[in-house]
Formats: C-alpha cells, structure tokens, sequence
C-alpha cells in the first residue's frame, strides 16, 4: 500500500475529478502541475543559490530531474559545438 497523507474519502472525490475530465483537461492538469513543481524547485535553488544565474539554476533543475552524469554530457556537448 502506498504511504499518503491524503483521506480515503479525499482520494475518492479526486478520483471523480479526474474521471469527469476529457482526456485534454487530464493532460493539461498535468502540464499545469508540472509547470507548478518546476517553478517550486526552481524557487528553492535560487533561494539556496542566489549568485546563480538563470541558466544556471536551470542546469541545477536538470540536475535534480537528471542527476550529474547526464547534465554533465549535456553540458559538455553544448560547450564543445
């Protein structure tokens, strides 16, 4: 079973939500809450890591979705080019 601080009554009445949705509304739920999650996490490097540039701190985010070996080829290819 996985652990959540959401009730059972709450998690049916979501459920519902999403089920009364067409398939774009769910998809753009989607997009909205990624957006949200990007924009908090982002939030939090520059509040970490205020001498940061805005490229830079978009590097860090991709370091969080990524991890370092894959940001660093990404980073080392687009310097090479």
């Amino acid at each position: 079973m996985a652990m959540t601080d959401t009730s059972a009554q709450a998690l049916r009445r979501q459920s519902a939500v999403f089920a009364s949705m067409s398939g774009a509304e769910r998809v753009a739920c989607a997009v909205e809450m990624a957006e949200e999650a990007k924009a908090v996490a982002m939030a939090g490097i520059r509040a970490r890591r205020p001498e940061l540039t805005d490229a830079e701190v978009f590097v860090e985010w991709l370091r969080l979705l990524h991890g370092d070996a894959v940001v660093d080829v990404m980073v080392s290819c687009s310097s090479s080019s």
